[in-house]
């Protein structure tokens, strides 16, 4: 069996709306040269956080605001990045665990609350944590936690800073950068997923919707069910709904390409077809099936290593390909081991046609370099990696939390999970 591929390209980012020549291949250098994405677009003249820090912690709150405000190193700052600065208008110390709530009460009854919580913390597995992060939600306000030690080492500090930078800026709504698309059609992309709370006993579905270039749009969901029938039955009218909810927004999408990374069962397809099939109507629509747990692996004999370049595609057949994310780039790699593979497979239900499919594989490709996460994060497509924030997300916080971040629906068009 003689398999064929080819290196799929990199794609250019662009980080300016107004101005399409605005590119860059590499995220920082982009951002330092133009700025984000929507910088002429951001409502906002500056964006206002409160810190909470352990009473025993000054040090390191000291850190972190001189970091983000003066910067550190070769990063200078939030403001050079994002062109917008960053105001502190509270910094709140905490000794207790009750001392932490009051102070959280407090800031969610503020007539104007800030748009970000800077949360210092000592581990992240701890009630502190899990506390912070599910009341500011269930308030609207994203937040940001940082382990104390992470500022104690000055090596890697300026990359700590850096990565808490990008991130804030896309949790308070902002878009760093996106995707050069090659055409302007207003193709959406959904990322359909599900997880289940740590009592294993609520299964959660929700929707993670993208313009075509990457551009993080909202996230839908419904009220964890127990039972898996009630699930695959809201299955349908959540698909549905947020089509709904973009044509409302942004008009009536030329194509829609749905990204499913879980193993799904037949009565979840035939759910999201049918969810597709009541909104999209006569619209042309793919249903991509993204398997990181394929049993293939790819070798390059010419590298000591044997890992090829990242962006190999290896064609299966017309319709399902392998694509390597996690490869070598600039004849480096920083993880150790073998690396995975996407299987890729365009779902028979798709009413796209088949010589569309080289396409979608370059815009999986193309999704693994809108991370907003950190700037040298991995290298998966954001319809997978913000599916399973969203997953670890809801089993940190638990469903009570889940359901009134939902309920509310302010953070909705903010990537708070981040």
């Amino acid at each position: 069996m003689n398999l064929y591929g080819e290196l799929l390209n990199s794609p250019q980012l662009r980080f300016n709306y107004s101005s399409p020549a605005a590119r860059d291949a590499w995220n920082r250098r982009g951002l330092a040269r133009f700025g984000p994405y929507d910088s002429t677009l951001f409502p906002k003249d500056r964006v206002e956080a409160v810190v909470l820090y352990p009473t025993g912690s000054k040090r390191e709150h000291d850190l972190l605001i001189n970091g983000l405000t003066v910067g550190e190193g070769n990063f200078g700052g939030f403001q050079q990045l994002f062109k917008i600065p960053i105001h502190f208008i509270d910094h709140i110390s905490f000794g207790t665990e009750q001392d932490l709530g009051s102070h959280l009460d407090h800031i969610a009854s503020l007539p104007h609350p800030p748009d970000i919580v800077f949360a210092l913390l000592q581990r992240r597995e701890s009630d502190t944590y899990v506390s912070c992060k599910s009341r500011l939600l269930a308030n609207g306000i994203p937040s940001q936690m940082i382990l104390v030690n992470k500022l104690n080492d000055p090596r890697g500090r300026q990359y700590v800073l850096e990565n808490l930078a990008l991130a804030s800026y896309a949790k308070v709504g902002g878009t760093p950068w996106t995707i050069a698309a090659p055409s302007p059609d207003e193709e959406v992309v959904l990322g359909v997923s599900r997880a289940r709370d740590a009592s294993m006993r609520y299964y959660v579905g929700y929707v993670v919707l993208f313009t075509r270039d990457g551009d993080f749009l909202f996230v839908s969901s419904k009220a964890p069910v127990v039972e898996w029938d009630d699930y695959v039955k809201g299955l349908s009218g959540m698909v549905e709904s947020a089509i709904r909810q973009f044509e409302e927004e942004r008009g009536a999408p030329s194509s829609i390409v749905v990204h499913f990374h879980k193993n799904p069962g037949r009565r979840e397809i035939e759910a999201i077809t049918q969810g597709l099939q009541n909104a999209a109507q006569d619209m042309p629509f793919a249903i991509v099936h993204l398997n990181e747990f394929s049993n293939f692996r790819l070798f390059d004999v010419r590298q000591s290593s044997y890992i090829p370049p990242a962006g190999l595609k290896v064609n299966l057949s017309q319709t399902e390909a392998l694509l390597l994310l996690d490869g070598l780039r600039n004849g480096r790699r920083r993880r150790m081991g073998v690396p995975r593979v996407l299987d890729i497979r365009l779902d028979s239900r798709s009413t796209m046609a088949y010589d569309e499919f080289p396409r979608l594989v370059q815009q999986v490709n193309d999704l693994a370099h809108v991370n907003w996460r950190g700037f040298n994060a991995a290298a998966v497509p954001i319809t997978i990696s913000y599916s399973r924030l969203i997953a670890r997300m809801l089993v940190e916080i638990g469903i009570n939390a889940w359901n009134e971040i939902v309920s509310e629906g302010r953070l909705r068009h903010k990537a708070w999970f981040l």
